[in-house]
Parts: C-alpha cells; sequence; structure tokens
C-alpha cells in the first residue's frame, strides 16, 4: 500500500530527517530539553549561592551546612501554530520560477507547495524559540502576545519571571574615550561567576562592537591573537554574526547584527543597541510540551496527542475548496540558573 503523504505519521517521519533550523542566539544560549507529556513543565529553580565552610573546634565533629535552596516550579507551554492555505489559484497558475510553459500539474504544484510551506513554518516556529529565548535572556521574563481567530490579544501574558537581576550599567559608556572597558567585562565576568556560572561567549550589539574596537585604550590592550599589523581580524559568520576575537579572561567575542520582524510589525535587532550579554552556552533549556489534534466531528471526533516538537496536520474545506497545512509545537524558555548570565548596558 503506498503511503500517504499527507497523513500526519508521514510528515512528522519527513520532519525528523529535516535539519535543524539554526538561529545564533538561540542556538548560542539555548539547548534542546526534549519532549513531556505533561501539559506543563516542572522544573528546578535556583539562585547560585556560594557557601563557607564553618571552622570548628578540634574533637567536636562538624558544622551542618545548609543545601542551597531551590523552589520547583510549574510554568505552560506556548502553543506555537503557524498555518499556509492552498487555494485553486495557487496550484492552477504556474508556480515561482517554474518554466514559462507551465509543465507542472497542479497535483505536483500542490505538493510542491507544502513542502516549501513545511520549511518555512519550521523557520517560522524557530524564529519564534529564538524570540522567546531573546526575552528571557534580556529580562528574565517571559512575556508573549496570545492571537485567536479574531486577532491578537490587546495585551501580553506573562508566562513567567524568573527574578533576573545580573544588569550592569558602566559607570562611563563604552563610546567615551575614558571608558574603562575591560574593567567592566571583568565585573561582568563577576557577577556571572557569584552567580556560579561561567562565562565562554560575549555577544553584543554591533554598535556596541563598534564603539569597543575604536576605542584606543582597549584595542592597545586586546588579545595579541587578534592582531595583525595594527588591524583586526573580524570574521563574518553568516545571519549578521562577527567573530572578533578573545578578550582578556579567553572568552569568545562576537557581534551579532540579526533582525527579527516584531509583533507591531516594525524590524527590529535581536539585540538592542547598546546591549551586552556574557554567559555560557546552553545557560537556557526549550522543553517542549504534547501537541493536540482533533478531526472530525460530534460523536466521531478524534483527538490524537503527539509528544513531538513539530507537528504537521492537513486540514481540508470542501465548501471553499481550500486547503490549510498547519504546523504546531509547544515550546518554553526555563533556565537553570537564572545568575549564570550578565546583561550589560554599556552605552
Amino acid at each position: 500500500m503506498p503511503l500517504d503523504i499527507y497523513s500526519t505519521a508521514a510528515q512528522l517521519k519527513a520532519i525528523e530527517l529535516m535539519p535543524p533550523e539554526y538561529t545564533f542566539l538561540y542556538d548560542t544560549f539555548a539547548k534542546d530539553a526534549g519532549t513531556v507529556e505533561d501539559t506543563e513543565a516542572i522544573y528546578d529553580f535556583r539562585k547560585g549561592v556560594k557557601q563557607m565552610a564553618p571552622i570548628v573546634v578540634p574533637g567536636t565533629g562538624g558544622v551542618a551546612m545548609a543545601r542551597s535552596g531551590y523552589e520547583t516550579r510549574r510554568i505552560g507551554f506556548c502553543t506555537v501554530a503557524p498555518e499556509r492555505i492552498i487555494n485553486a489559484t495557487d496550484i492552477v497558475k504556474r508556480a515561482f520560477g517554474e518554466n514559462v510553459l507551465g509543465a507542472m500539474t497542479p497535483e505536483q504544484r500542490e505538493k510542491k507547495l507544502l513542502a516549501e510551506d513545511m520549511v518555512e513554518m519550521r523557520k517560522a516556529i524557530q524564529r519564534r524559540r529564538e524570540h522567546m529565548a531573546r526575552m528571557v535572556l534580556l529580562t528574565g521574563k517571559l512575556d508573549v502576545f496570545r492571537y485567536t481567530s479574531e486577532g491578537r490579544d490587546k495585551e501580553t501574558l506573562l508566562v513567567a519571571d524568573y527574578g533576573f537581576t545580573n544588569v550592569y550599567t558602566p559607570a562611563t559608556a563604552w563610546d567615551e574615550a575614558t571608558a574603562k572597558i575591560d574593567y567592566d567585562m571583568h565585573k561582568m565576568y563577576d557577577l556571572v561567576y557569584d552567580g556560579l556560572g561561567y562565562v565562554d561567549i560575549i555577544v553584543m550589539a554591533p554598535d556596541v562592537a563598534d564603539a569597543m574596537l575604536e576605542n584606543a585604550k582597549y584595542v592597545k590592550q586586546f588579545d595579541s591573537k587578534n592582531i595583525d599589523m595594527g588591524a583586526i581580524n573580524t570574521k563574518y559568520r553568516g545571519q549578521g554574526v562577527r567573530f572578533i576575537g578573545w578578550n582578556s579572561d579567553g572568552a569568545e567575542m562576537y557581534s551579532f547584527s540579526g533582525k527579527f520582524l516584531d509583533e507591531d510589525g516594525t524590524m527590529k535587532y535581536v539585540l538592542p543597541s547598546g546591549t551586552v550579554i556574557m554567559g555560557g552556552r546552553g545557560v537556557l533549556n526549550c522543553p517542549h510540551g504534547p501537541v493536540m489534534q482533533t478531526s472530525g466531528y460530534g460523536e466521531e471526533m478524534i483527538i490524537k496527542y503527539y509528544i513531538k516538537k513539530e507537528v504537521p496536520f492537513r486540514i481540508g474545506n470542501a465548501d471553499t475548496n481550500v486547503i490549510k497545512n498547519r504546523l504546531t509545537s509547544s515550546p518554553t524558555i526555563v533556565p537553570f540558573n537564572v545568575d549564570a548570565w550578565a546583561v550589560g548596558n554599556v552605552l
């Protein structure tokens, strides 16, 4: 029996064979925490605390130390469900890039559109994951707009507030000649270290990188591995990412000029002007919840749950002669230690 390429099972197999979509901020600071069957993610939350061992009188035994406290919390999953509609016009007319003579049949065009839409919807979901990671990194909160069939909610929904406090503002902005850039980096590093985190990467907005590399005092003390006959060897890595070099603590430094289309319809930088993020890779977890799908009507309605990161669904409407292809995902973002990174507002 031939495989029905439009079935959820067949499309799930196709999605699992596709390489994951890459976004710099998410793939640097977040890691996939798998899928769970519950409708909420249960996680242990803590803030880093360092204790000093007590001094005791010899022969009197020891003194009990309190264990590092943590809270067990629950957080709901966000439902992300982009759709693409295919109607008769889309499959009858010549497709973009198709031979002018129209070599494809309507059925072939429909299959081609399905494949293209699936790729684009996966990219859109990954951009949403990155935006969620961006919010948690910059603010320690997860605020989301939700959409209904009538449109977007008027107010954001606060999914979680993780109590992030590692925000640093230097005494002198980095675009000033007297800025103490290396000193400020050390202070941010100390914030992370005191929170029991570690720093191996520094990501900065383009204007921050420009200010840093134009500061004569900082360039003079810049690690010699980054200097070639007096020039900084920045290397473009794609998606707006430029590798600058290593700071004095050995952390990799990157400039990131990536943009996204915000909820208000305007293009914005992923990293706001003047922003630096310093921390370790994978400081955030991204678990996924189950996806529920229904089919049929009334007593014949069937409900299925999928424990998958992304679940496709095909819906046909005989009354309007349109087909909807939907891809649903239920991600959320959870830090394993909210003190494991720091944000600098340096301009």
